[in-house]
């Protein structure tokens, strides 16, 4: 038993330095996500992230658009079998409104005509309330357009989004030799540039 304690303490000690080096490894990866050439005037947004992932793995990043600006999001890989094959999808929880039944008890009074007294009682009342929640709206999803990497769009006012990535898993066929527990580097290259302004200017 002991034996066995040991071997998995070591397992552990051995999986803990692994994983910031795998992450440090990868540094740097999201700016060579197929980079926009300089004469489009998009730059490079500082909420572009990197990481190491495991076939299978998810993960979620919150960015902030801001309005009258035009995005660029790419997605990429170290590996060459991942790429083209990454999933993405761009959310926004938007607030929506809709009507909910609340069941109270309210005290009503009865008068009895003849002995002059008054009785109290409950009945039950259905009141409707004006409520609010955050529903996930999904803006993009990449698999509908044949895992497309990149995804551009412009903001007509400033919001939070999500970006979800899912890593797939990955047959003996378009494998290409990676390793189904081998981590591999996925970057995520955001870009942004002014959005160009149509119509009359005074």
């Amino acid at each position: 038993m002991k034996k066995r304690i040991k071997q998995i303490l070591f397992t552990f000690a051995v999986a803990i330095p692994f994983l910031p080096q795998a992450q440090e490894e990868c540094r740097g990866i999201q700016r060579y996500c197929s980079p926009s050439p300089k004469k489009s005037g998009f730059v490079y947004n500082g909420q572009s992230v990197f990481g190491a992932f495991a076939q299978g793995d998810t993960a979620e990043v919150s960015i902030v658009v801001y309005k009258n600006m035009d995005y660029r999001i790419v997605v990429c890989s170290g590996e060459d079998a991942l790429d083209g094959n990454i999933q993405f999808k761009v959310v926004e929880k938007v607030t929506k409104p809709h009507w909910e039944e609340i069941k109270t008890l309210e005290t009503i009074e009865e008068y009895d005509e003849e002995s002059n007294t008054t009785t109290k009682k409950q009945v039950e009342k259905i009141v409707k309330k004006r409520v609010y929640d955050k529903v996930e709206v999904v803006r993009y999803d990449n698999s509908k357009y044949e895992n497309d990497p990149e995804f551009q769009f412009s903001s007509d006012k400033t919001r939070k989004l999500i970006i979800k990535v899912y890593i797939p898993m990955l047959d003996g066929e378009t494998s290409n030799g990676l390793d189904a527990e081998a981590m591999a580097c996925v970057g995520l290259l955001i870009e942004h540039k002014q959005s160009a302004r149509t119509g009359f200017i005074r």
